[in-house]
C-alpha cells in the first residue's frame, strides 16, 4: 500500500529524520518520520503586550497501517508542500479486499473501527458489490479487476458473451387480476384457450398489506426455445426492477433446473433504485462483452449496450407491476382508457389446481399478445400531458439508497397492486368489448327479449387476450448477429497481434509457445467493444431515412426525445418535425392529417407515407423492409394532380410544418379543386399596343429573392 500525507497537517513540511528503514515492520501508530513546521503564533511580554511570532515545531509522523516497509518516496530534508503525497510503500499482511458485513473476509478485521489518526476508514478500501444477491459482500477495485478479468478470459474460452436480461415486458408478462384465475377454471370462456398456460404464484410476504398476493405469468411466446438458443452462446443474467422474492420464482418458471441464469438475479432489494438500472452493478470494471436486452430504454439511459425490444403486453390495460412508478411511456398511439369499477373480492381463489397454503410455483395458463389498447398502470405515476420527458422524470426522482423515497416508490407500487385487484382492469375491457361488439352487431336502440336475455346471461363470447408475438424469434437473430461480428473482430484482432499464421508455421514450436503467452497476456487487451459493434450494426438498418411523425406522439411531447423517435435514431434515422426537401417517410398515424397532405402536395411521390408498423418492424428485424405492405391507403380526393407543379417542391429551408391541431385530429375534407382554366383575349388595334408604358415597366415578371434564386440552381 502507498502510504500518503493527510490534509490535516500543518504544510509545508520539513522531513528531518527517517524513523525506518526498508524490510522493516511497522506497527499501527508507530512513528515513521521526524518533521517540523512552522507556524505564527501569539506570544505576549511581562507588559501585557501580545506579537505575532513565527516559530519552527518539531512533531513526527505516525503510520495509519501495519506491514513491511518496502520503500521511502522521500528522503532526509525534503520539503512537503502538500497532501496527497505518497511518503512510503508498505507491503501490509492484508489488504482488506474482500470485506462482508463491515468485517475483512481474510482477517476479520473491523474495516468501520475509527482512530485519532484516521483520515478515510477501511470499509472505503472495499466499494464494489460483485455479487448479485448480497449487498454486504463488497470488493476492493483490485479486486474487481482481477475477478472480471478471470470472467472474460473463461467466456472468451467458450466463446460467449453476457447477456442482462429484463423480465416484465421483455420476456414474461405479469399481473395479479384474479381474473385470469377465473377464466382459467371456465372452458367455455373464450379467453380460456389463450390463458390455459398461465402460470401462478403467491407471495405470502409481498404484495398490498403483506397478506399474500397471487401473481398470474404469462411466457412470451418462444421463450423456451429462445433461452436454450441464448444461453449456448451468452451468459445470461437477470436484473429486474422487481423484488428477489419475486425474481426467484419467476425463474424457478423459466429456469427450472437453474442451467441458464444459475443465482446470477440482481433485484430491485440489492440494486438499490426503483428508477434506473446501472451495468456497473453487475461489471463495475467494464462492459465490452455485455448486451442488455430490455423493454424500456430509459431507464438504462439508452445506454449502447442496450437493445430495446417491443413490450410484451398480453394482459391487455396492465403493463409492467413493477414499475408503476415510473414515468409512463408516450403512446405511440392513443387510446381510450378502459372504464374500471371496484369488485368486491380483495383476497380472490388461488388458481384452479393450486392451494392457497401454497406459495410455491404452480402450473396455470395463459397465452397473449401483444395490443395497441395496452394502457399502462403507470399512468397514476405521471399526470398526462407533460413535457418533461421520462428521462428527467427518472433523474429526479432516482434517490440512489436513500431508504426514505425507496420506501415512499415501493407504497406507491402497492397502492397500484391493490388498485389492480380491486378493479380488475381485465374483466372490466372484457365487459366494454362485449358492450362494443353488441352495439356493432345491433346499432338500433331497442333489442327483442331474445338479445336482452343474451346479454344478461353474463357469458362473454368474444375472446380478449390473442397472442401473435414473434419479438424473440427476430431478437435471437439480432443477438446472434452481435455475437458473429463481435467473434470475427476479436479473432482478426489476434491475428494481427501475433503476425499471421505464416509466421507461427515458419518459427515452429517456438513461435507457438509465443502465441500461447501472448493469448493469455494480451487476449483481454485486444477485447473488440460492444458499445461500438452494435450501434453500428443497427445505425446502417435506416441509414439515410429521414422520418416525419405525423399523429403518431401525444401533443407536448418533445418528438427528439420520445421514446420511438430515440429508437429510430439509434438505428440510423433522422427525426424531423416538419416535412421539406430531404424527408423520406412520414410515419403516420391516419391518412389525413396535414403533414401527410404536405408530403402527398410536395413530394411528387417520393416520400413514402407508411403506418408505424413499418418502423418497429424494420427495427425488431434489425432490416430495412419494403414500404409496400405498410403504406396508408390516400383518399383519391387527397391525391395531388398529375404531373405536379414542379413549384411545388420545398426548399431546403422551406418546411412545411402543419398546425398542431389539424395534425393530431382528422381534418375536413379539403376545398374542391376549381375546373379547368380559361383564358380570355382581346384583340390589338396596332403593334404600338405591346410596347412598356415607360421603361421601368420593361422588367421581368417573375418575382423572387435570392434565396429563391438559390433554389432554382
Amino acid at each position: 500500500m502507498l502510504l500518503r500525507l493527510p490534509r490535516t497537517l500543518h504544510y509545508p513540511i520539513t522531513v528531518t529524520e527517517l524513523l525506518k528503514q526498508p524490510n522493516d515492520n511497522v506497527e499501527r501508530f508507530a512513528p515513521l518520520f521526524n518533521y517540523s513546521y512552522k507556524t505564527t503564533v501569539t506570544e505576549g511580554d511581562n507588559l501585557g503586550n501580545e506579537y505575532q511570532v513565527e516559530k519552527t515545531f518539531p512533531t513526527r509522523f505516525e503510520s495509519t497501517v501495519e506491514g513491511i516497509l518496502k520503500q521511502w518516496r522521500i528522503e532526509k530534508g525534503a520539503v512537503i508542500t502538500q497532501s496527497g503525497l505518497e511518503v512510503a510503500e508498505i507491503e501490509e499482511p492484508c489488504a482488506h479486499g474482500v470485506q462482508f458485513g463491515g468485517m475483512c473476509v481474510s482477517c476479520g478485521k473491523d474495516m468501520t473501527e475509527f482512530t485519532y489518526n484516521t483520515e478515510q476508514i477501511d470499509a472505503a478500501r472495499a466499494t464494489i458489490n460483485m455479487v448479485h444477491d448480497n449487498v454486504s459482500l463488497t470488493v476492493s477495485q483490485d479486486e474487481a479487476t482481477k475477478v472480471e478479468e478471470e470472467a472474460k478470459r473463461r467466456l472468451l474460452a467458450s466463446k460467449k458473451l453476457s447477456l442482462v436480461v429484463d423480465l416484465d415486458q421483455t420476456i414474461i408478462h405479469a399481473t395479479v387480476d384474479p381474473t385470469v384465475a377465473e377464466w382459467q377454471k371456465d372452458t367455455e370462456n373464450p379467453n380460456h384457450e389463450a390463458v390455459k398456460d398461465v402460470r401462478a404464484f403467491q407471495l405470502v410476504d409481498d404484495g398490498p398489506g403483506a397478506r399474500g398476493c397471487w401473481y398470474y405469468i404469462k411466457l412470451r411466446p418462444g421463450l423456451k426455445e429462445f433461452l436454450e438458443n441464448v444461453s449456448k452462446i451468452y451468459e445470461l443474467h437477470i436484473y429486474t426492477m422487481g423484488t428477489r422474492a419475486y425474481a426467484q420464482h419467476i425463474a424457478e418458471i423459466i429456469d427450472p433446473d437453474r442451467k441458464i441464469f444459475g443465482d446470477r438475479i440482481l433485484s430491485r432489494d440489492e440494486s438499490g433504485s426503483l428508477v434506473a438500472k446501472n451495468l456497473q452493478r453487475l461489471f463495475p470494471v467494464d462492459t465490452k462483452m455485455v448486451v442488455i436486452i430490455d423493454d424500456r430504454g430509459d431507464v438504462w439511459k439508452w445506454n449502447e449496450n442496450l437493445v430495446k425490444v417491443t413490450p410484451y403486453d398480453f394482459f391487455v390495460g396492465i403493463g409492467d407491476i413493477n414499475s408503476s412508478f415510473l414515468p409512463k411511456k408516450p403512446d405511440i398511439k392513443t387510446s381510450p382508457k378502459a372504464t374500471t369499477a371496484a369488485l368486491p373480492n380483495p383476497n380472490p381463489e388461488p388458481p384452479e389446481g393450486v392451494s392457497a397454503k401454497e406459495a410455491e410455483p404452480k402450473t396455470n395458463g395463459v397465452i397473449a399478445d401483444h395490443s395497441e389498447d395496452a394502457s399502462s398502470t403507470q399512468d397514476s405515476a405521471t399526470s398526462a400531458g407533460t413535457n418533461v420527458s421520462a428521462l428527467e422524470q427518472l433523474v429526479s426522482m432516482g434517490g440512489g439508497d436513500d431508504p426514505t423515497l425507496l420506501q415512499v416508490q415501493t407504497n406507491r407500487q402497492d397502492e397500484a397492486l391493490a388498485a389492480q385487484l380491486q378493479e380488475r382492469p381485465l374483466l372490466q375491457k372484457q365487459k366494454k368489448l362485449e358492450a362494443e361488439e353488441d352495439a356493432a352487431s345491433d346499432p338500433s336502440p331497442t333489442k327483442d327479449s331474445s338479445s336482452e336475455s343474451s346479454s344478461d346471461s353474463g357469458k362473454p363470447r368474444h375472446n380478449l387476450l390473442i397472442d401473435h408475438d414473434t419479438e424473440l424469434q427476430h431478437l435471437e437473430q439480432s443477438l446472434r448477429k452481435v455475437h458473429s461480428d463481435f467473434f470475427d473482430i476479436y479473432a482478426r484482432n489476434l491475428a494481427d497481434a501475433q503476425g499471421g499464421r505464416l509466421a507461427e508455421l515458419r518459427n515452429g514450436p517456438k513461435s507457438a509457445r509465443k502465441k500461447a503467452s501472448l493469448h493469455d497476456n494480451m487476449s483481454l487487451a485486444l477485447v473488440p467493444d460492444i458499445k461500438t459493434i452494435m450501434p453500428s450494426i443497427k445505425r446502417s438498418v435506416l441509414e439515410g431515412v429521414v422520418l416525419v411523425f405525423s399523429g403518431v406522439v401525444p401533443l407536448g411531447t418533445d418528438i427528439q426525445n420520445c421514446d420511438i423517435a430515440l429508437w429510430a435514431k439509434g438505428f440510423g434515422a433522422r427525426v424531423e418535425e416538419n416535412v421539406g426537401r430531404r424527408t423520406t417517410h412520414v410515419i403516420a398515424a391516419r391518412n389525413r392529417t396535414a403533414k401527410v397532405r404536405q408530403a402527398l402536395k410536395r413530394g411528387k411521390g417520393r416520400i413514402k407515407i407508411v403506418s408505424t408498423q413499418w418502423l418497429t418492424s424494420s427495427i425488431v428485424q434489425w432490416l430495412k423492409l419494403p414500404e409496400s405492405p405498410y403504406l396508408l391507403k390516400i383518399d383519391e380526393a387527397d391525391k395531388p394532380p398529375t404531373p405536379a407543379d414542379d413549384s411545388e417542391l420545398l426548399s431546403d429551408t422551406e418546411s412545411v410544418a402543419s398546425a398542431s391541431a389539424l395534425d393530431t385530429d382528422d381534418e375536413p375534407p379539403p376545398h374542391p379543386r376549381p375546373g379547368p382554366l380559361t383564358l380570355q383575349t382581346a384583340a390589338l388595334d396596332s403593334a404600338a399596343e405591346l410596347e412598356p408604358a415607360s421603361p421601368a415597366d420593361d422588367h421581368s415578371p417573375v418575382g423572387g429573392s435570392n434565396e429563391d434564386c438559390r433554389e432554382m440552381v
